[in-house]
């Protein structure tokens, strides 16, 4: 693949490749939101090659996310890699997309190693980590974590937890995070409303006695 830098004289080296590289990343920015992965993977790997640019922390984070979501853990852990051998996974946004990855592929201890290495995991990364945990069914130890946190005013982290024991027939644990939530100033969403909502029908139909963490 041969790509063309811009004829204008003026502009130096440097200036025409952060040009040609921010163009490449829209391009495979563009073909993961398309769910073309494949092609967004070659893309990738065709800049990656190439001797006039060089890719940056939005590069790999695009191509990250392009193997997250079509579960190329393979891939993933060579980029994974490649985020440590050139550093560019001290970038919040290169460290959560691996998060992604590793949550879909449902390798928890793979996403524990990637969140411990996060300097301030941001709200990102604690909602990914929180709902990994409680999609593989250790609401227990989601529940620890939760209880650790440092800062729990951002909605999506409630519903993190709200959904995910729900999802796990702790009904009861739910709705009582959802009015803890209300207790501590944070206003519900659909998704946590959505939630609680099917854990109170349970609760009303009776089917919602399951009792969680060692019988809270």
């Amino acid at each position: 693949m041969k790509f063309h830098f811009y004829k204008e004289t003026t502009k130096t080296i440097a200036e025409v490749a952060g040009e040609q590289i921010l163009k490449l990343n829209q391009s495979l920015a563009k073909l993961a939101r398309s769910h073309c992965y494949s092609e967004a993977l070659q893309l990738f790997t065709q800049i990656l090659s190439s001797q006039s640019v060089r890719p940056d922390h939005y590069t790999l984070s695009a191509a990250v996310t392009a193997c997250a979501n079509s579960r190329d853990v393979v891939f993933g852990t060579q980029l994974h890699a490649h985020a440590i051998r050139t550093g560019l996974k001290a970038y919040p946004h290169v460290a959560n997309t691996l998060l992604s990855l590793y949550a879909k592929a449902e390798d928890l201890n793979s996403v524990k190693l990637v969140f411990d290495e996060i300097e301030n995991p941001d709200v990102y990364s604690w909602t990914t980590l929180l709902s990994a945990c409680t999609k593989l069914g250790h609401v227990d130890y989601a529940s620890k974590l939760f209880d650790t946190m440092p800062e729990k005013r951002n909605v999506a982290i409630w519903n993190a937890m709200i959904t995910g024991c729900a999802e796990n027939g702790c009904e009861e644990v739910a709705i009582g995070l959802f009015g803890e939530m209300h207790r501590m100033g944070v206003m519900h969403d659909n998704y946590s409303f959505a939630s609680v909502l099917s854990s109170s029908a349970l609760e009303g139909l009776g089917f919602g006695r399951q009792k969680c963490f060692g019988g809270i």
